[in-house]
């Protein structure tokens, strides 16, 4: 627009008083100090999604990673076994490492080039072909290497995925989490901004 002004184009700003520039709007990624939940509640949390009757012990090793990694539920349904590095179970570290490379958002058929739900893409924040690597807490090594062996999983399948295969839906996810936090959490937490989204969990690595 400026240019077009000084072209002398339009002969004056048609854009409305304080509409012509052309700073960025402010944002931020920092999450919101009141969202992060005690020890004793996401333990609690996560102990009431495990009892689930239908998927729980699959969606509570989905929410451990959550909890003690801190990738973004989109990077955590898109990592395969073969991503995660665990020790033996004899051994003396019981650390854990996954690589993050992928993600998968739910964005809608409609919004992506091949009509399916989730558009595969690089993690937010990182450039294109870059990798992430975070620790596992060998609470969260002991959840993995059993959910495993429980799902039978081979290397190029996806560490967790939904009921009938394939990727973890979103919807399935959340409703999961709010029903949790809903059985577990005092009505004023509940209401509260406290663990209200399953990306709150925990803090990335």
């Amino acid at each position: 627009m400026k240019h077009a002004m000084r072209r002398r184009t339009p002969r004056a700003n048609p854009l409305p008083k304080g509409k012509n520039t052309t700073a960025a709007t402010k944002t931020t990624d920092a999450v919101d100090k009141r969202s992060p939940m005690s020890p004793d509640q996401a333990a609690a949390l996560l102990d009431r999604i495990r009892r689930r009757p239908r998927g729980g012990k699959r969606l509570h090793a989905f929410f451990a990673t959550l909890y003690y990694c801190g990738p973004r539920p989109e990077e955590t349904a898109a990592i395969r076994v073969k991503d995660v590095t665990l020790p033996g179970p004899g051994a003396g570290d019981q650390w854990s490492e996954l690589l993050i490379h992928t993600a998968t958002p739910e964005i809608g058929t409609q919004w992506t080039d091949t009509g399916k739900i989730h558009e595969e893409r690089g993690p937010k924040g990182l450039a294109e072909g870059e990798t992430h690597t975070v620790p596992g807490h060998p609470a969260l090594t002991r959840i993995l290497r059993q959910h495993i062996e429980d799902e039978r999983l081979q290397p190029g399948d996806l560490l967790f995925q939904g009921e009938r295969g394939g990727i973890l839906a979103g919807s399935v996810v959340r409703r999961a989490w709010h029903g949790a936090r809903k059985a577990v959490l005092p009505p004023h937490v509940v209401e509260s901004p406290r663990g209200s989204a399953c990306t709150t969990t925990g803090t990335r690595a």
